[in-house]
């Protein structure tokens, strides 16, 4: 593991007390767009002639679908605000996205369903929905007021990728005060290595807190005891 010495100089960062009410579950682009074979990335990669370029990560978001809806089936038991990340575009050209994701998208045609959710970790009832067209959710939603017009201090990070748009979304909440947890079995990547690798940083001197589905689920139901 790669490790900053200088997070030997300084004290832990404590984790934050369990509130619901200042709790947010955030699930990070499971949509059919780049979490399904069917989607954009599939068929960018079909169209390439490089269907094996992906498979791993097919696996892996179908691994983590089950432990992502059974913490969100818990944090709606428990009133812990459950909250839809996407990327979804204002043109169908895509021409209002960040340039790397524009110019991927162009190169194989979008397609309608592609905004949708995975049906196992998709929206119920009236859970909130934030669109994005940038990596990191914060950088162009205004997921920061809604947090903060919620009352809301700490944030339950899970999706896809975690050394992608999870990490990005982790670190600027980290970055703007909130107290941050990656939830380790319910983020994937396109390979396991890369998932390890962000894990390591991300967790590396405590400022983001790694913990599992059952960690953040005992958590819940010691409270509620």
């Amino acid at each position: 593991m790669a490790h900053d010495p200088y997070y030997d100089l300084i004290p832990v960062p404590q984790e934050a007390e369990y509130n619901p009410k200042r709790t947010a579950l955030m699930t990070i682009d499971l949509q059919y767009l780049d979490a399904h074979p069917e989607g954009w990335m599939g068929r960018l990669a079909n169209a390439q002639g490089k269907p094996e370029v992906l498979p791993e990560r097919w696996d892996f978001i179908q691994e983590i679908l089950p432990n992502v809806r059974g913490l969100q089936d818990a944090c709606r038991a428990n009133g812990v605000e459950v909250i839809h990340i996407r990327v979804a575009y204002l043109t169908r050209n895509c021409r209002d996205g960040q340039r790397s994701l524009e110019m991927g998208l162009k190169a194989v045609y979008a397609d309608d369903r592609d905004d949708d959710f995975l049906e196992a970790v998709a929206p119920i009832g009236d859970e909130i929905i934030i669109n994005k067209t940038s990596a990191g959710a914060f950088n162009s939603t205004a997921i920061d007021q809604l947090l903060h017009n919620m009352r809301i201090d700490t944030l339950w990070v899970t999706g896809i990728v975690t050394e992608g748009c999870v990490e990005m979304t982790a670190r600027d909440a980290a970055d703007r005060g909130y107290y941050v947890t990656l939830v380790s079995d319910a983020c994937a990547s396109s390979t396991h290595i890369a998932h390890d690798d962000a894990l390591q940083r991300m967790g590396d001197g405590g400022l983001i807190k790694i913990r599992t589905v059952d960690e953040l689920i005992k958590r819940m139901e010691q409270a509620k005891a």
